[in-house]
């Protein structure tokens, strides 16, 4: 390796560790005297709604607030996640104005299975939150205020952005909703726009029985199709221009679907691919995934210990690369029509790479999650590009769009009735009782140790980025001490 790709890698492995051990003494905002009083106030919606069966989650930006009973000021310019009613219907960017008792988020343990909590906290403070209310009475007074004056051009922009994506997001799903009822429509969102709330506990339940919880949260799989899609609509154009609008438009899907760590993994990492294309250089996809993680630890990097959604795709992703070409190299077994061999392989890496973080953070481990992978997500690639013509037509003509969503009907029917019948049989999983977490440590640990004394090339590469780190340490400080009195 060339000393400025040392350099390279040396610096955004710095600022990523730097990043991260800052994060570890965040701050709240201080507010005074508000926290368990009841406040008032006004703000704007800044993200898009959550809609759940028990009513809407919201993120509001606080613009005024004061105690209710005495008219205290509180501070203002943070975040508070608030619960409220189903009706009225919010939406980003909205003005509202909002009363209810103001809290910090607590860490809760799940009643079933006493033994694990969840970080709700830092779940929260990852993206800014550190307040929540938990019923609030929320009122819309001004419809889309737009971004302050005071903010660049880059964030107004950003903010009309946004805004027009998710209007075009809600008038996609209003026509799916039409066009195929429930629960089709709400597996159709979840697959092609992320939105799974509509599914309800009980659907959302059985899909992480049977391991197909990926394709209904937008994981990076479903991110690999519409950026494949892209690439051969593309097609007709010259190279550059090709590359270049795909690139535009996978970063408006990872925008229209909420930009969770997860869609910003696959968008940055299809990012890197397409470079690659332009400037003619192989893709290396080890390379990608970790510059990837760099980048977005050090633009966020609470998400290393606070999110379980990074942390899961990161771990699948790496999964993937280490371990499903030998996996399939030994299947030779299983043919290769419609991508059955791959598909197996890539179920058995990732099974393999995430099932001890996942049975250490939730106990559950699907033992037909293989099997209902290989029955349903060699359809999913079709199913995606119907549900998007359903949808892009219906907002155009709902008579054609109804041609459409027969077809869709039967494709999310068949996925339905896979993951419901599955799902009832009383092995489909198996659940673990709470255990330590340096298990999963050793897990890693004795696996990367394996592989590392199978792939030598990459110990001599972090010796080299660790040694010239080192020099470049020593150098620095040797300099500074020939600096000092010398009657020191």
């Amino acid at each position: 390796m060339k000393k400025g790709t040392y350099i390279f890698w040396s610096i955004f492995v710095a600022a990523a560790i730097f990043r991260v051990y800052q994060s570890l003494y965040v701050i709240p905002p201080s507010i005074g005297p508000c926290v368990k009083q009841v406040v008032s106030g006004n703000g704007t919606v800044t993200d898009e709604p959550e809609i759940k069966d028990t009513g809407q989650v919201l993120v509001v930006s606080v613009s005024a607030l004061s105690v209710t009973s005495s008219s205290r000021q509180c501070g203002t310019d943070f975040l508070i996640r608030m619960k409220t009613k189903s009706y009225p219907r919010f939406q980003y960017g909205d003005g509202v104005f909002f009363k209810g008792k103001l809290l910090k988020p607590m860490n809760f343990v799940n009643g079933d299975d006493p033994g694990r909590s969840f970080d709700y906290e830092g779940y929260l403070a990852k993206s800014d939150i550190f307040y929540e209310m938990k019923s609030a009475e929320v009122h819309i007074f001004a419809e889309r205020t737009g971004p302050n004056t005071s903010e660049s051009f880059l964030a107004t922009l950003a903010h009309d952005i946004n805004g027009l994506l998710y209007s075009l997001k809600r008038h996609f799903v209003a026509v799916l909703e039409k066009t195929l009822g429930e629960p089709h429509a709400a597996l159709a969102s979840g697959l092609v726009v992320g939105e799974k709330s509509a599914l309800g506990a009980d659907l959302l339940a059985d899909f992480r029985t049977v391991g197909l919880i990926h394709i209904v949260v937008l994981s990076g799989y479903n991110i690999t199709i519409v950026g494949d899609a892209m690439r051969r609509l593309l097609i007709f154009l010259p190279r550059i221009w090709g590359i270049s609008i795909g690139g535009i438009g996978i970063a408006l899907f990872g925008m229209l679907v909420g930009g969770g760590a997860t869609v910003v993994r696959s968008c940055f990492m299809a990012g890197v691919a397409l470079s690659a294309d332009i400037i003619r250089r192989d893709y290396d996809v080890t390379r990608a995934l970790i510059f990837a993680g760099l980048i977005m630890l050090i633009q966020s990097p609470m998400i290393l210990l606070h999110d379980p959604s990074f942390q899961l795709s990161f771990l699948a992703t790496l999964g993937l690369i280490l371990l499903a070409s030998p996996i399939e190299e030994r299947l030779t077994f299983i043919p290769d029509k419609f991508g059955a061999r791959g598909i197996v392989a890539a179920t058995v890496a990732t099974q393999i790479f995430v099932s001890p973080y996942i049975l250490y953070m939730m106990g559950n481990l699907s033992i037909v999650g293989m099997i209902v992978n290989i029955l349903v997500l060699p359809f999913i690639p079709i199913t995606m590009l119907s549900v998007f013509l359903t949808g892009a037509i219906g907002l155009f003509s709902m008579p054609i769009a109804q041609l459409f969503a027969w077809v869709t009907h039967l494709l999310l029917s068949y996925e339905l009735f896979m993951v419901q019948t599955f799902a009832k049989l009383p092995f489909a999983a198996v659940h673990l009782p709470a255990f330590s977490k340096w298990w999963v440590v050793g897990f890693y640990v004795i696996f990367f140790v394996v592989y590392f004394r199978r792939n030598p090339n990459i110990i001599q590469i972090m010796r080299g980025i660790y040694g010239y780190a080192s020099s470049v340490v020593t150098h620095v400080t040797f300099r500074k001490f020939q600096k000092l009195p010398k009657e020191l």
